[in-house]
């Protein structure tokens, strides 16, 4: 199984929080202080709500894989190493409204029950969901 090559942004203020929680092992979303609305991506409007901000909450590391898909193209240059890997929409147990795109280790499929691995890749952690132990 390949991953892809990526580096956390540098000089993202809006998402700096979901990528230190990734170095630190552990996964944050935005909420509306609000209405508790999920958002993801992060961006400069914010919140729907007038006067509300976006509040980063841990979230649970487990959930259900709703799609996926294998990409076996490179689609940069010099990414012929990181093929093939899966890409894959994560439901995330108490997140609703919203869906987590990640990597996903083999042998998992749509429906299948997972949990977040933090693999060490690029010298970072790269966040991948596996088979949730049964």
């Amino acid at each position: 199984m390949g991953l892809p090559h990526s580096a956390p942004p540098v000089g993202d203020e809006l998402s700096a929080p979901f990528w230190a929680a990734i170095e630190e092992r552990r996964i944050v979303l935005p909420r509306c202080s609000a209405c508790g609305r999920w958002q993801w991506y992060p961006d400069e409007a914010g919140c729907d709500c007038p006067g509300a901000t976006l509040r980063w909450e841990e979230v649970a590391p487990t959930g259900t894989v709703y799609t996926a898909t294998r990409v076996e193209r490179a689609f940069l240059p010099g990414g012929q190493a990181d093929v093939p890997f899966t890409v894959a929409f994560i439901e995330l147990d108490g997140v609703e409204g919203m869906r987590l795109v990640a990597n996903l280790a083999d042998g998992v499929g749509i429906g299948d029950r997972v949990r977040a691995d933090f693999v060490d890749h690029d010298g970072h952690p790269h966040l991948l969901f596996v088979a949730e132990p049964f």
